[in-house]
């Protein structure tokens, strides 16, 4: 008994400590972050000063995984991916955990390499951090996502399946559907897509995007009608189209589409 009680004893002491460490740790870490946030703010952001100051902090300190991510970011704004993903990679090879996500969103958003970003969305589920903190959005949504981009639709099916399975019907994106169903109508599987979009339509009926693809199906299936009847409803609720400022999303929905389809269906 005294022998227990002392081995527990052992183990409480050794996981208050390493408690204690990761606390320091993220202290330190956020203190760092925000002494080079200062530093970097008088130097002017975007400005020469500033890529030599932070280049001069990413060489100081070569184990800290937010200054390299830190500089990748103006340089996407600028569009200069080649110098961007190279340095958002170094982060990603400190700190995989935060910034595996973000970096695949950017492969696959910016640069359509989906087989890379296909990597790092597994990446993150792998190290069990599937939400990315900079761009929102889970790894696991977003791998079926590239799985549909590369017309690997039925293994996009089942990733979204699995998601959904996991986290539950409300406990996914409502974007999740539309992707899957999208899928699904690649495949021909048109009441199974129309499914999904009304899964969307019966938690958000203002869904623009679910009535597109939805006049997209009936149109396959030769219902002019119902298609009509589809687009009027997107454009009835075209100010409600999935918005990205930095950016257009997969499969992005414009109005023009909807008129496009609304005038092959209507007229």
């Amino acid at each position: 008994m005294k022998k227990y009680s002392y081995v527990s004893i052992v183990i409480y002491i050794l996981l208050l400590y390493s408690l204690l460490s990761i606390n320091a740790c993220q202290q330190n870490s956020q203190a760092n972050e925000d002494s080079f946030r200062a530093e970097l703010a008088q130097a002017g952001y975007g400005s020469p000063n500033w890529y030599k100051t932070i280049d001069q902090l990413i060489e100081k300190h070569p184990d800290n995984a937010w200054l390299p991510y830190r500089k990748a970011v103006p340089l996407f704004r600028r569009g200069d991916y080649i110098e961007g993903i190279a340095s958002l990679s170094r982060a990603v090879a400190i700190d995989p955990t935060t910034y595996a996500n973000y970096r695949g969103a950017v492969r696959m958003t910016d640069l359509g390499d989906y087989e890379g970003a296909i990597q790092d969305f597994q990446l993150a589920i792998d190290l069990k951090n599937h939400i990315d903190i900079i761009i929102p959005g889970s790894a696991y949504e977003r791998k079926g996502i590239a799985q549909k981009q590369l017309g690997k639709y039925e293994e996009a099916i089942q990733t979204f399946d699995k998601t959904i399975k996991k986290f539950g019907i409300n406990g996914v994106d409502i974007y999740t559907f539309m992707y899957r169903g999208i899928a699904k109508r690649e495949l021909g599987q048109y009441e199974k897509a129309l499914a999904d979009f009304q899964i969307i339509i019966d938690k958000w009926e203002k869904c623009p995007e679910a009535y597109y693809h939805r006049g997209l199906v009936y149109i396959e299936q030769g219902k002019k009608e119902e298609a009509c009847t589809a687009f009027k409803r997107a454009l009835l609720y075209k100010n409600y189209i999935h918005g990205n400022p930095g950016g257009a999303y997969i499969d992005q929905l414009y109005e023009a589409d909807i008129e496009r389809m609304f005038d092959k269906a209507c007229r």
